[in-house]
């Protein structure tokens, strides 16, 4: 009997712990399914979590696992099913603001505008926080105009415009698209212009523009914004039609009426200080592939007097300071002709040729660089410290500015920090780039010999001398020579990027919001519908000015299946799939799925680049489409930070040397741990 007793309260026992043992082992699921969406696989994920949910009697656990389901099948277009878990959510947490906002954004997929309406506004009722409330009237705005139409809906959005400025640019864009189906097309004009204001980089908000003053009859904007797209994204056919469709309205010399700087004279008169560290040839006018684009005629005036040099024929001519000559290739006599400053031809070759000034460092202006075909490049007057190489190619030159890396310094110092005038981050800034500079030149960075730099992003953007400040020149001389060296002495590689949005690429905490953890997919889902918080670093003053730090796009798929499709055939459009994320949260690849196949993009260059032509600030993102019938009407991508996020947060500098007081010292602390300063010369 006590044996029978015994094996009784056994099986009571082990019944008893078989649930906690099932838990234990869903969890495990649950925690297996969130690595494998990190991983890239969200469709193995998806079978983890329905298996989680139909197995888990965990209330918490289910409504997790329902969520990141909800999140997973509407990222991938999936809206009904979607909807048929947040129902199961929705019984077990009737009071969730999540489940009624992605309630609404599935039903606005599905069309069904008066429910999705119905969600927003329950939504609304059930947090006090301005980040997530003004999330849902946003949706709201977007269902109104489907059911009061655009005067309502634009009555809807400017509660979100007048109150929260971290959805400035796409509610400026809704609203302007309002006003555009009012026919009220000024109006609309002037809340497109205020999206890119307030977002420069929002390139559906400059394809609106575009399409708004055309529209309008406003022929020369229009073309200047088709000329800026066609720029920006030279493989999309329509830009470019649009562009020489429009030119004929433009009166007068083309290059003037875009955003190039044109100086009619060199603003430094003297030569840089001698003791101006080592030589550097810099190859100019360079594209996004660090290959100088050919230059088929420019100008140049010399502030000091000058000699041209011929490869071949040794010193041809000699000239005085303050006068324009011009270099040209004559395509008719297939020549390359110098003209003097009266405009007579001085010399004809067909060998490369030198501007030498005549006092060592002497400054150059290169005035109205033509260069046929070029993308992506500023073809603005440059200043320039040295030699200048007009070397021969086909029909053209490549023009190479051999001069000192410490030039350098000041001018791309202040073009990094964007007319910031604080000394400590300028001077941290000045360290980086003499340090990046360095490390570049000595590296083998461009397939040709000829160079060892070059003035676009694939090494460092340079402008000119004219770029500099007076404030990043004093920052450039009190920490000349000064470099970021790894264990050795070698230059360190001393990357930066504009805004971390809270964390570096390293782990450096800038007061940002911790990433949640696990993180899932509804996990980093909500992390992208806060704001930042108010102690971040990176974070302007003006909150307008909040787009490095946090944005949100909507892009329409017209434009992105067509630089897919450039890629690999996908015909139309259906979704966008993120296929792996770092630990921090940025997308590994993307899975472009379309009516005629899919076609993966991996790397942050490439994924900024099919979604955004280059214009996308970083691969910290969410994205959610929203469907009208069955295909995408736009892809919704909420984002966190401007570029890469390694090594040094520029706008991070400004808030430690603003907010708390630091040196340049402390801030290269702050961002680079790892590494010494050292080699200075006072």
């Amino acid at each position: 009997m006590i044996k029978s007793k015994t094996a009784l309260l056994c099986l009571a026992a082990l019944l008893a712990a078989a649930p906690l043992a099932a838990e234990e082992d869903l969890t495990k699921v649950y925690s297996d399914a969130a690595a494998q969406w990190l991983d890239g696989r969200p469709e193995d994920a998806a079978g983890a979590l329905k298996y989680v949910v139909y197995r888990s009697s965990d209330q918490g656990l289910t409504s997790a696992a329902l969520l990141d389901l909800a999140a997973l099948l509407a990222e991938a277009g999936k809206n009904a099913e979607a909807l048929a878990y947040l129902a199961k959510a929705e019984l077990l947490s009737p009071e969730d603001f999540y489940v009624q906002l992605e309630k609404g954004w599935n039903l606005l997929s599905l069309e069904k505008f008066q429910d999705a309406r119905a969600a927003f506004e329950k939504a609304g009722t059930l947090t006090a926080d301005q980040d997530l409330a003004n999330q849902a009237r946003f949706g709201l705005g977007i269902a109104e105009a489907q059911l009061g139409g655009p005067a309502a809906a634009i009555s809807e959005l400017r509660s979100v415009y007048s109150r929260y400025p971290y959805l400035l640019s796409p509610t400026a864009q809704l609203i302007g698209a309002d006003f555009e189906r009012l026919k009220k097309r000024p109006h609309a004009v002037n809340f497109v212009k205020e999206a890119l204001g307030y977002d420069p980089r929002n390139i559906q908000a400059e394809i609106d523009l575009a399409q708004l003053y055309e529209d309008s009859g406003f022929f020369v904007p229009a073309w200047q914004t088709y000329y800026t797209l066609s720029d920006m994204d030279p493989g999309e056919r329509d830009f470019a039609d649009k562009e020489k469709k429009l030119r004929k309205y433009v009166k007068g010399k083309i290059d003037n009426l875009l955003y190039w700087a044109r100086m009619a004279w060199p603003e430094h008169k003297e030569a840089p200080p001698r003791d101006s560290g080592p030589a550097v040839k810099v190859g100019l006018y360079a594209g996004r592939d660090g290959v100088p684009s050919l230059v088929k005629s420019f100008s140049f005036i010399a502030a000091c007097d000058f000699d041209i040099v011929d490869a071949r024929l040794g010193k041809v001519l000699a000239g005085r300071s303050g006068m324009q000559w011009t270099l040209a290739y004559d395509e008719l006599n297939r020549v390359y002709r110098v003209t003097d400053s009266m405009g007579a031809t001085a010399h004809t070759t067909n060998n490369t040729l030198r501007i030498v000034p005549k006092v060592k460092g002497g400054v150059i202006l290169i005035k109205n660089p033509e260069l046929p075909g070029a993308h992506g490049v500023n073809r603005g007057d440059k200043e320039i410290s040295g030699e200048l190489t007009a070397l021969v190619r086909d029909k053209g030159w490549w023009l190479i500015n051999e001069t000192s890396l410490e030039t350098m310094v000041s001018p791309v110092t202040a073009q990094q920090a964007s007319g910031s005038r604080m000394p400590e981050q300028l001077k941290a800034i000045a360290v980086a780039v003499r340090t990046r500079l360095t490390r570049l030149a000595r590296a083998a960075g461009h397939g040709s010999r000829e160079y060892d730099l070059c003035d676009s992003s694939h090494c460092l953007p340079y402008a000119g001398l004219q770029a500099e400040s007076s404030a990043s020149a004093a920052a450039a001389k009190a920490t000349r020579g000064e470099m970021l060296t790894v264990a050795g002495g070698a230059p360190a590689p001393a990357d930066f990027h504009r805004a971390c949005g809270g964390f570096t690429r390293e782990g450096v905490d800038d007061a940002g919001r911790p990433l949640p953890r696990p993180l899932t997919p509804f996990s980093f889902y909500a992390y992208t519908l806060k704001g930042p918080p108010d102690g971040l670093l990176c974070l302007p003053e003006d909150k307008t000015a909040a787009s490095d730090v946090y944005w949100t796009l909507m892009l329409k798929p017209r434009w992105i299946e067509s630089r897919v499709n450039r890629i690999s055939k996908v015909g139309y459009l259906r979704a966008v799939i993120p296929l792996g994320r770092e630990p921090s949260g940025r997308i590994k690849a993307v899975r472009f799925e379309g009516t005629a196949g899919t076609a993966v993009v991996e790397g942050d260059d490439a994924i900024e680049q099919a979604l955004g032509a280059g214009a996308l600030r970083s691969t910290l993102f969410s994205i959610r489409p929203v469907y009208s019938g069955k295909y995408p009407d736009y892809f919704l991508l909420r984002g966190i930070g401007t570029g890469d996020a390694h090594g040094m947060c520029l706008l991070g500098a400004y808030g430690l040397a603003k907010a708390r007081g630091a040196s340049y010292r402390d801030i290269l602390r702050h961002y680079y741990p790892l590494y010494k300063v050292g080699g200075g010369r006072r």
